[in-house]
C-alpha cells in the first residue's frame, strides 16, 4: 500500500472516531448536568430510603447485601472520569487529552445510566406483576435517569429496554432491587461528583 493511502486511510480513520465520540457530547451547560445529577442522587437516596422500610423484612441494609457493578466490564466510566491533575499525580492511568477525556467520561455516564436504567424497567414490570404493589419504583427516580441522559446525548436516542424475566421468584426480584439500589447510589454519588467537578473547572 502506497503511503498516500496510508495517510489517507489513518485520516478517515481518525475522523470516524472523532465523529462517533462527538456523538455524546452534551448539549447542556454544565451547571444544568449538574442539577440534574443532583436531583438524580436526591431521588436515588429517597428511594433507597424507601424500600429499606418497605422491606424491613428483607435483607437490604448495605452491609447485608452483596454489591454488584451491572457496569464492570462493559464500561471505563470511572477511568475515564478521573480528573486529570489526578493522572499527572502518578496515577496509573495514563495523562489523556482533556476535551477527550471529558467526552469519553460523559458518554460513560450516559452508557451506565442506560444499563440501570433498563435493569430498573425490568425489575419495576416484574413487582408490578407480582407483589400488589408492595413497593414499586418511584417515577421521579426513572424522570431524573431520563432527565440526565436527555442532557448527555445529543441525538436523544431512547435506551433499549431489559426484557423482564417472566416468572421470577418474588425474593429474588425484591432482593435484586435493594443490590442495584445500592450499587446505583454508589454510582449516583459519582456521577453527582464528576458532574461538580465539571461545572467547577
Amino acid at each position: 500500500m502506497c503511503p498516500s493511502r496510508c495517510l489517507l486511510f489513518l485520516a478517515t480513520l481518525l475522523l470516524l472516531i472523532h465523529l462517533s465520540l462527538a456523538r455524546a457530547t452534551p448539549v447542556s451547560p454544565p451547571a444544568k448536568c449538574l442539577d440534574h445529577s443532583q436531583n438524580l442522587l436526591r431521588t436515588t437516596n429517597h428511594m433507597l430510603e424507601k424500600a429499606r422500610e418497605t422491606l424491613k423484612d428483607y435483607p437490604c441494609s448495605a452491609e447485608d447485601i452483596d454489591h454488584e457493578d451491572i457496569t464492570a466490564d462493559q464500561t471505563s466510566t470511572l477511568q475515564a472520569c478521573l480528573p486529570l491533575e489526578l493522572a499527572k499525580r502518578g496515577s496509573c492511568l495514563p495523562p489523556q487529552n482533556t476535551s477527550l477525556m471529558m467526552t469519553l467520561c460523559l458518554s460513560g455516564i450516559y452508557e451506565d445510566l442506560k444499563m440501570y436504567r433498563a435493569e430498573f424497567k425490568a425489575i419495576n414490570a416484574e413487582l408490578l406483576d407480582h407483589n400488589q404493589k408492595q413497593i414499586v419504583l418511584d417515577k421521579n427516580m426513572l424522570i431524573a435517569m431520563d432527565k440526565l441522559m436527555q442532557s448527555l446525548n445529543l441525538n436523544d436516542e431512547r435506551p433499549t429496554q431489559t426484557p423482564s424475566p417472566k416468572g421470577a421468584d418474588p425474593y429474588r426480584v425484591k432482593m435484586k432491587l435493594c443490590i442495584l439500589l445500592h450499587a446505583f447510589r454508589i454510582r449516583a454519588v459519582t456521577i453527582s461528583r464528576v458532574m461538580s467537578y465539571l461545572n467547577s473547572s
